[in-house]
């Protein structure tokens, strides 16, 4: 599950491509102010098109800094909750000085990142699984990879995946074989 922490005033609607890429086990938080607080009709209907989870929160501005003060207690917040360490934040922002609050989760074994838009993440996490899928499947299996990394993301179950395969692939043999390799990648799965 991937939680974005969208810092709005700094990025804005720029920030948000990709955000139709999302998927139901996503959370996004936006936080904005007075000063930025208008969606256009394009993005509104991304956000309504997307399949993440949205919250909106006002921040009280007054102070320099404030929504940022604001963003970084939500991200300690949201990833002390996490016991288990499966969330992975995500700090939508072209500001800097969020790389201290990522390096202080980074040691404590926390998956955080900061990227400047949601696409730039969504690209590099795919790119990121894609490659742990082939170092498990093989050089002779890489022209699955994708179908693999479709079905990790779409499916929720075992089986799910499984049922995914097949009906991509259409070789119960191969799926059998792709399926007993990319077992690592299935322990969240119920």
């Amino acid at each position: 599950m991937n939680v974005y922490f969208i810092d709005y005033e700094n990025v804005n609607v720029d920030g948000l491509k990709g955000v139709g890429r999302l998927t139901d086990e996503d959370k996004v938080i936006f936080f904005y102010s007075e000063k930025a607080s208008r969606l256009s009709f394009g993005l509104h209907r991304r956000i309504i098109q997307s399949n993440a989870n949205f919250e909106y929160r006002k921040v009280a501005v007054g102070s320099q800094n404030a929504l940022d003060f604001q963003l970084a207690s939500c991200v300690g917040y949201e990833l002390g909750k996490d016991e288990n360490k499966k969330i992975e934040a995500v700090i939508v922002s072209k500001d800097k000085g969020y790389d201290s609050v990522v390096n202080y989760w980074t040691k404590g074994g926390y998956k955080i990142s900061r990227v400047d838009d949601i696409a730039s993440e969504v690209q590099s996490s795919k790119s990121t699984k894609i490659a742990e899928i082939e170092s498990l499947i093989g050089d002779g299996n890489k022209n699955y990879s994708n179908d693999i990394y479709e079905a990790l993301r779409e499916r929720k179950s075992k089986s799910g995946v499984h049922t995914y395969l097949s009906q991509k692939i259409h070789d119960n043999q191969k799926v059998s074989e792709l399926y007993k390799l990319i077992k690592p990648l299935l322990a969240d799965k119920s």
